[in-house]
């Protein structure tokens, strides 16, 4: 056998020997390969050949006529790095029995050196005999063409590769696509093409394989998607499109090929720089992409190119023609841009049915699903009870689909099935892969399971992948509520044993480790809302961390009790110090846990935090915020979990039936701009207000009767140095993890500090009379110091500022004055009580 598609290093003997053509040496020597630093084991046996896919290039010294005369001493390669999306269709390994009469001559390198020298120039010169390639009986032999094509890529790269193709195009005599040697044969000459900056190599091919077509019929195996596919890797967006429009017409791959060269380049950034993806999407006439690049854009977390997509496609009239894969994107785009107008066929996806527009109401499928909604809804017909044992009778019918059988549950409106059923559809999967994608697709066609033992050890082996356990427990005589049944399972275990069924005794066994896990959830939730009511901050910790190690989740129940109890002990957004960090503490416990916070129950600690001037806990807990939202990764990649009551509702209306919900995933590249992003609900205006007003204050406060002028150099510092600049450096820093903060917005908040540091007058209250009389910082200092914090410019020039705080000033000024004289009071006079 012999190795393909692998980059190895090629070891040469110190001495060339030479084989006789009529004395075959089969050698038993072993070879090992290297791929870098990693050595594999040696290989032995005389069946065994090398195989190099990659390797340095030659100068080609002969011409190939009028198409190939380019190709000279300055052929170039452009190497290009391997994408975790290229996936190898070509096996790596292929038997030498594969290349029939000609096994001898793979361990002839002589005569394989003198057949591959088609021009003569070479150790052909002084051959005498005819070459085997021009014999009559040999034209058309791949398995020839492969032994040689084999020698000269392992010896001199993809020069020989080179060599070899000059030698086919003079003869146009090859044409086969089907023997077990052809892939490989006709993809190594691809992959040698596309490489050199000089196309010529490949409009050759392309001539080629135009001419297999027209006059053999047959199509040269994965010519499209590795030419467009290596175009887009590179990144060469005119040649991708003049490929495309060359290869189209006659070696276009059909939909799904297509469709999923796209999905292997539809997140490279970089492509979207000049619409190299989308014009391809127009140029090719069969439109299939929604149904399949948009939902899974979105699986992502790419949401951000989903929508894109989602426009470029319904353009061009791509509509989803299966509603169930498109749903969740549909249903937070309507949630998060409601302006967003949906066509008729997307509305029907996500069971919004707008039919006030006659034209819109043409377009619309009238299914059997939607009558039946539609008759329900009009003559107050109830759903009807579901009949486990028979549900299971149709489900297990072999003569109807399973998608169909399940659809047509859905159709009637059926809403929950029992284990019976649950039973029949995963026999008819065999597999823990496809149980766990069944019960997926149940719950996309919103149809739920009865809570039982069953559910839980069939979902917990196909989790685990324990394919023959979950066999033995579908195939069980037992029937699914003994598994409820604590006693009847203790005299099972017995019986089983006595009677030696180890199969039905190892079923219940693995049913009582799960019923434990059951029972130790419970157990856990309970102690978890002793501690809560308690406010044992210290048990609770250590609990909430034991249960995270242990993959136990807490109830909603006692999630809502400790978010309830901290909105109705924060009156006015005030916490007593202990409670602040009791409550402050178990939060940020829960949201490593990735189970949400609600945003009230952030915005309350942070205005405690603000208003009571601890600044080192507020900037910690803003930036853990921004993080959770914009790059942490979850168990979920691409996406952040949010409270349900925090998203949209119409994203949270079909949740509503949902049992123990504690969260819902949105994509992380949902910007922060958006008015119903969490980040945008906890950090308002009033809330960035009141961080810039109070840790302004604070700062000034603390430092300004002991410290000195803080230097410029401010980037690196200590945030305790940063004197009034640390309000503005935590909105720098939140801002620069993608937090949306209107600049002008803020500038003007802290102009209004400006006011009390600079402005005339005095300030009324003592507090603020304590702030001015401790700054110890000019106007012009100061400015300097907050433009060198925010790492531009921030403020207006010093003139147009100071002219804006004396306006302001003054009118603050009459304001305090007419407050006092209405009280019987007089202005503040020049002292401060320190």
């Amino acid at each position: 056998m012999r190795l393909v598609s692998i980059t190895l290093r090629d070891v040469r003997p110190k001495r060339f020997v030479l084989h006789s053509p009529f004395q075959p040496q089969h050698s038993s020597r072993p070879f090992q390969l290297f791929l870098g630093d990693f050595q594999l084991p040696a290989l032995h046996g005389r069946g065994i050949r090398r195989f190099f896919s990659t390797a340095s290039l030659n100068d080609p010294k002969t011409p190939l006529g009028v198409f190939l005369s380019g190709l000279s001493d300055k052929l170039q390669v452009t190497q290009t790095p391997h994408t975790k999306q290229q996936k190898p269709d070509i096996p790596l390994i292929q038997e030498t029995r594969l290349f029939g009469k000609w096994s001898a001559l793979l361990t002839d390198p002589f005569r394989l050196a003198v057949e591959s020298d088609f021009d003569r120039q070479g150790p052909a010169k002084t051959w005498r005999s005819q070459l085997l390639v021009d014999k009559f009986e040999n034209r058309s032999d791949l398995a020839l063409w492969s032994a040689l094509l084999d020698y000269q890529k392992r010896i001199n790269g993809d020069s020989g590769v080179l060599n070899v193709w000059k030698g086919l195009w003079g003869r146009k005599t090859l044409y086969d696509v089907s023997s077990p040697l052809a892939p490989v044969f006709w993809r190594t000459i691809l992959e040698a093409a596309v490489k050199p900056d000089d196309h010529n190599f490949l409009k050759s091919i392309w001539i080629y394989s135009e001419w297999m077509y027209d006059l053999h019929g047959v199509k040269w195996p994965q010519l499209y998607s590795t030419v467009l596919s290596h175009f887009l890797r590179t990144r060469q967006h005119h040649q991708a499109l003049q490929w495309q429009l060359r290869l189209a017409p006659n070696f276009y791959p059909g939909a799904d090929e297509f469709a999923s060269m796209i999905k292997q380049f539809a997140t490279d950034h970089e492509l979207y720089r000049t619409p190299t993806l989308e014009s391809l999407y127009i140029l090719n006439l069969d439109r299939q992409l929604y149904d399949i690049l948009v939902p899974y854009l979105y699986s992502l977390g790419a949401s951000q190119l989903a929508a894109k997509w989602r426009r470029i496609c319904t353009l061009h009239d791509d509509l989803p023609l299966a509603p169930v894969p498109a749903r969740p994107f549909l249903r937070f785009l309507q949630g998060y841009y409601p302006h967003v107008l949906l066509n008729p066929e997307e509305s029907a996806a996500i069971g919004d049915f707008d039919l006030e527009a006659a034209e819109d109401a043409k377009r619309i499928e009238i299914s059997r699903e939607f009558v039946n909604r539609v008759h329900g809804g009009t003559f107050g017909i109830s759903v009807k009870n579901y009949n486990d044992r028979l549900g299971a009778k149709w489900l297990a019918s072999s003569w109807v689909k399973l998608d169909t059988a399940i659809s047509t549950i859905s159709a009637l409106g059926i809403e929950q099935i029992g284990p019976l059923s649950l039973q029949s559809i995963a026999l008819r999967e065999g597999t823990s892969e496809g149980v766990l994608n069944r019960i997926k697709q149940l719950q996309e066609q919103e149809i739920t399971i009865v809570e039982s033992n069953y559910l839980r050890l069939v979902l917990y082996l196909a989790r685990i992948k324990d394919d023959e356990l979950l066999l033995d427990l579908l195939q069980s005589d037992l029937h699914p509520d003994v598994f409820d049944d604590v006693g009847l399972q203790e005299q099972l275990v017995i019986s089983t044993a006595r009677s030696g069924d180890w199969r039905a005794h190892r079923l219940l066994l693995v049913t009582k480790l799960v019923t434990t896990e059951k029972s130790t959830r419970e157990a856990a939730n309970i102690l978890a809302r002793i501690y809560i009511l308690r406010k044992d901050q210290q048990k609770l910790s250590k609990l909430l961390k034991d249960m995270k190690i242990m993959e136990v989740t807490i109830n909603h129940d006692q999630t809502s009790l400790i978010f309830e109890s901290l909105v109705t002990e924060a009156k006015s957004t005030f916490l007593p110090k202990e409670s602040l960090y009791f409550y402050l503490s178990i939060c940020r416990q829960l949201a490593s846990m990735e189970i949400p916070v609600p945003v009230r129950c952030w915005r309350k600690l942070l205005f405690s935090l603000a208003r009571q001037g601890r600044i080192d806990d507020l900037e910690k807990v803003c930036i853990e915020l921004v993080d959770m939202f914009t790059s942490i990764q979850s168990s979920r990649p691409g996406f952040a979990p949010v409270h349900p009551e925090d998203i949209p509702e119409s994203m949270r209306k079909p949740l509503s039936g949902v049992e123990n919900l504690l969260g819902v995933y949105i994509p992380l590249d949902l910007p922060t701009q958006r008015p119903l992003h969490p980040l945008r609900q906890v950090f308002d205006n009033k809330m960035l207000g009141t961080i810039i007003r109070c840790s302004f204050y604070s700062c000034l406060t603390e430092q300004g009767g002991r410290a000195t002028a803080p230097t410029l150099q401010t980037r690196h510092q200590e945030p305790g140095k940063f004197y009034g600049g640390r309000a503005v450096r935590l909105m720098r820093m939140l801002y620069d993890r993608g937090l949306f903060v209107d600049r002008q917005r803020l500038a003007t908040w802290v102009k209004l500090r400006f006011i009390t540091l600079y402005g005339p007058g005095y300030p009324i209250k003592r507090a603020l009379q304590a702030v001015k009389a401790k700054n110890r910082l000019t106007l012009v200092e100061m400015k300097t110091l907050l433009d060198e914090v925010w790492g531009e410019e921030f403020l207006p020039p010093i003139k147009e500022l100071h002219a804006e705080i004396e306006t302001r000033g003054r009118k603050v000024m009459v304001k305090d004055m007419k407050y006092l004289q209405e009280r019987g009071k007089t202005m503040p006079q020049l002292r401060v009580a320190l």
